[in-house]
């Protein structure tokens, strides 16, 4: 069945490619919002997903888009497929040609690749000289109201199968073990309002409940003012910082190392909104940015409750949650049990191409961090955040001079119980308009603490981590972008299952050819590799010795929009691992999504099937899928099996109430389970439907 189905799929790419080529002179459709998350899910690492909170903020933008004839280089930073070459070309370009009457004299910036110039039609728009102004006179609040747009996002997940942790539980077993249950119902329902007028005033509510939850168990909301006089940013409610590189604050953001790279000179993105369903990472209170012309100062306040797990004499929290699940009796007992206060600010200045950053942050815990490392397999928490009181102060820099940027950040901590250092650094030069080297250092000491930091690098905390990254990118080959880097890393303390000092390397090397905007072909290959606790013995005496576990990546992936109807995306990804002494472990997956859109309607369909086929959890497959609005992120898959969707959005009422929908089947063919404990589910396959009601006005 398997064979019938690739080979009618052949002969339907034959036949829809065939009738293409005769609609001459036809143009086809732009680059669409669904295809521009796709894009971004592949500039990442194949197994860090898409940041919600950053295709937000990008969705937003992609609603109301800005004049490009009133572009600065600070919105050109917002969008992170632009990178330092491309922004400089873009503000040289309308500094010398202002007005630009069409988008398409975006043809004539060297440094803008076809691809990017499909993505920045997503977000600007060409308005005339007489209405340049017109945003800038009517900025009154009465004005703000009366021009606003409003959007309501209601969303459902039906699952067409029973988890262990919905099934019955008689009631005697129930009272002696009361987290063998989820308490309550099977159903997650997210619910989104926006407000936005001008790119001015922001508002918006959220609400959700997960799958297993009882009642609304998440609400969020914030209000937004932008560019209003010397008010550059202010808000209340719920919001994100990110200023310098990130190491002493940066709740907002964190790309895969091959996007950051491209956007490593940025910094001080300041103040955003937090405006998805993710229940950790943010702040609750207030924040403001002031202009005053070469000079910004921000200063904000937050205290917000946070989950956390008590040790078990109480006397502290032993680690803090963040997956926002309030399911059973002991997810719901965590809930709220840390008040965490923030105070911080940071001043800006920039002139001639330097740029300074100073910023400092406090943070107090109502109860003290204190991670339990008494034991042998928990030692490596021995430099782990501990204490109520944490303070971190940074210098942050930048300064372009012609083809050379140098940019970083050096910051120091102060806890009751350590102190240490971090620094990130990095020098980009522009060999000419086709080539670009650039060199990132980073060190972050095993007694740096950083709550509220993220910055570029492997781990997910800014401590205990050491490297330097090359990477290069060129497009002097016609129709060619070649980007590789290769980055060496050393752990000076311990990490989980690494009881000692340990090294890592990465390397990837990714083509993406586009000869016109029909097609386009990405090819990418990646190595990874980092030591970790490998157990043997000799003589019948055991023994841990650190060993390189290796995992090799090669993805293929064809674009092909045949009409202005169809569109094609195949893609076929491996990998390898391999640990120690033991075998290779390899998995694959091939698969095919094909997508109808009426140009006029926006009416879309979209099919995908995919087959996937590995040989164990460690050589696991990450896949990217076409998903409903504000639903992002890849989905792993091990084992063998198919995995098929069907993905539509229909406008009830005229680019006004459109009824989203997905259907998705998993089917497994060589197990007859599927999960673990109360996420297991007794059969071989799962189904499950999505439905989005998205209303704008």
């Amino acid at each position: 069945m398997l064979r019938r189905f690739f080979y009618t799929l052949f002969i339907l790419y034959t036949l829809s490619n065939s009738s293409a080529f005769c609609q001459v002179g036809q143009e086809v459709e732009r680059m669409s919002w669904e295809d521009f998350v796709a894009v971004m899910a592949d500039e990442n690492d194949e197994d860090g997903g898409v940041d919600e909170e950053m295709l937000d903020g990008l969705y937003e933008l992609h609603t109301h888009p800005l004049n490009v004839n009133t572009l600065t280089r600070e919105d050109l930073e917002m969008l992170p497929f632009l990178g330092e070459e491309q922004i400089e070309g873009i503000v040289r370009y309308l500094e010398k040609n202002r007005p630009v009457m069409s988008l398409g004299e975006l043809m004539m910036i060297g440094s803008l690749g076809k691809g990017q110039r499909e993505m920045l039609r997503l977000f600007v728009y060409v308005e005339e000289k007489s209405s340049w102004n017109d945003d800038k006179r009517k900025t009154t609040l009465g004005e703000l109201l009366k021009r606003g747009k409003h959007e309501a996002v209601w969303r459902t997940d039906v699952p067409f199968y029973t988890k262990v942790g919905f099934e019955d539980v008689p009631e005697d077993v129930l009272e002696q073990s009361p987290n063998k249950v989820y308490r309550g119902d099977r159903y997650h329902h997210a619910f989104r309002y926006g407000f936005a007028s001008m790119n001015h005033l922001l508002a918006g509510i959220q609400m959700e409940k997960d799958a297993g939850e009882r009642g609304v168990d998440y609400v969020s909301g914030y209000v937004m003012l932008k560019d209003m006089g010397i008010v550059k940013r202010a808000i209340i409610g719920n919001y994100r910082l990110s200023f310098g590189q990130g190491l002493a604050v940066n709740t907002s953001m964190k790309y895969g190392k091959m996007m950051m790279v491209g956007t490593m000179d940025r910094m001080d993105r300041g103040i955003t909104k937090h405006s998805s369903t993710q229940e950790s990472g943010y702040f609750t209170g207030g924040a403001a940015t002031l202009q005053l012309g070469q000079w910004q100062l921000s200063a904000f306040a937050s205290y917000r409750k946070n989950d956390g797990t008590y040790n078990t004499d109480s006397t502290g929290i032993s680690s803090l949650k963040t997956d926002g699940l309030h399911r059973t009796t002991l997810e719901r007992s965590k809930k709220g049990n840390l008040g965490i206060t923030n105070i911080g600010g940071n001043i800006h200045w920039e002139h001639h191409g330097l740029q300074l950053s100073a910023t400092a942050i406090a943070t107090h815990l109502a109860v003290p961090l204190a991670p339990k490392f008494d034991t042998p397999s928990t030692t490596y928490r021995f430099y782990n955040a501990q204490g109520q009181d944490f303070f971190v102060g940074s210098i942050a820099y930048s300064y372009h001079h012609q083809s050379f940027t140098f940019s970083g950040e050096t910051a120091y901590s102060d806890t009751q119980h350590q102190n240490g250092a971090a620094t990130l650094n990095s020098l980009r030069w522009r060999v000419n308009s086709d080539n670009v080297l650039m060199l990132v250092g980073r060190y972050y000491g095993s007694k740096f603490v950083s709550l509220n930091g993220k910055a570029f690098g492997e781990n997910s905390m800014v401590q205990n981590e050491e490297g330097i990254l090359l990477s290069y990118t060129t497009r002097s080959l016609r129709n060619m972008v070649v980007e590789a880097y290769v980055d060496a890393m050393y752990f000076p303390w311990m990490k989980h299952q690494v009881s000692g000092s340990s090294h890592g390397y990465e390397g990837l090397v990714q083509t993406t050819y586009s000869p016109n905007s029909r097609w386009s072909l990405l090819a990418r290959y990646r190595i990874k590799s980092k030591q970790k606790d490998f157990s043997n013995e000799t003589g019948g005496i055991p023994f841990t010795t650190l060993s390189y576990k290796t995992q090799q990546n090669l993805k293929f992936q064809l674009n092909n929009q045949l009409s202005d109807r169809i569109a094609l995306r195949t893609s076929a990804f491996g990998v390898m691992t391999h640990f120690a002494d033991t075998s290779n472990e390899t998995g694959f997956t091939v698969g095919e999504n094909i997508r109808w859109q009426h140009p006029k309607t926006k009416c879309y369909i979209d099919f995908g099937i995919l087959y996937f086929n590995t040989d164990s959890y460690d050589s696991r497959v990450y896949h990217y899928e076409p998903s409903l609005l504000y639903s992002f992120g890849s989905t792993f898959y091990d084992g063998q099996g198919l995995r098929t969707t069907l993905l539509a959005s229909i406008p009830i009422v005229k680019q006004s109430l459109f009824i989203n929908a997905k259907f998705g089947m998993t089917k497994y063919f060589n197990r007859e389970t599927i999960g673990s404990g109360l996420d297991m589910i007794n059969a071989d396959h799962r189904e499950d439907l999505q439905v989005q009601l998205r209303w704008t006005f």
